[in-house]
């Protein structure tokens, strides 16, 4: 059974998960601990810009950019994902070049240092959490597979990301990849 997980880890949700709001998600893992568990869904669009949750902010780079769901809890906070080679102040590094992000003063400063801030930044509405023990629960029932997560499977095409990190598993998890969305049609 998959069993290591922590920050830095994906979470690939398995086929047969019965929740709608995770059906085909990779969440990236940025928190784990024993008061419970945080994370970001990274492949599942909403349908906002940046400038709709920025409405006050200059964000005339970003016009046409979309927000991701980031999951069902607190979509009304915003989180965001840099792509950066060093840790940077006032971010928490999650994974190798993959940093998070909350502050709009220290979101300000990130967007003046980035060299292609289209590319190499995410926002995120809400986010994934689990309670004590919770995610354990899950995994235990086999919900989620698990990996390491990168940044370029963090930052590519949201379309491609659940298949890819599948494929990462190797082949013995290819067959999942024919797996209908709704087991009962199956």
């Amino acid at each position: 059974m998959d069993q290591e997980y922590g920050p830095g880890s994906f979470l690939i949700a398995n086929p047969v998960l019965p929740d709608p709001n995770f059906s085909r998600t990779v969440i990236l893992l940025c928190n784990h601990d024993e008061q419970g568990s945080f994370g970001l869904v990274v492949n599942r669009k909403s349908e906002l810009k940046v400038p709709e949750i920025f409405a006050d902010a200059d964000t005339p780079d970003f016009m046409g950019k979309e927000v991701f769901i980031g999951g069902p809890v607190t979509q009304s906070q915003v989180f965001f994902l840099c792509q950066l080679p060093e840790p940077y102040p006032g971010l928490e590094q999650v994974c190798e070049g993959v940093h998070l992000g909350m502050s709009q003063e220290v979101l300000e400063d990130v967007l003046e240092n980035l060299d292609n801030p289209i590319e190499n930044i995410r926002f995120y509405m809400g986010y994934s959490g689990w309670g004590s023990g919770q995610l354990a629960g899950e995994m235990h029932r086999r919900s989620w597979l698990t990996c390491d997560a990168t940044d370029e499977l963090v930052f590519q095409n949201p379309n491609d990301v659940w298949a890819d990190a599948i494929r990462s598993k190797g082949k013995e998890y290819e067959y999942l990849l024919n797996a209908p969305v709704d087991p009962r049609c199956n």
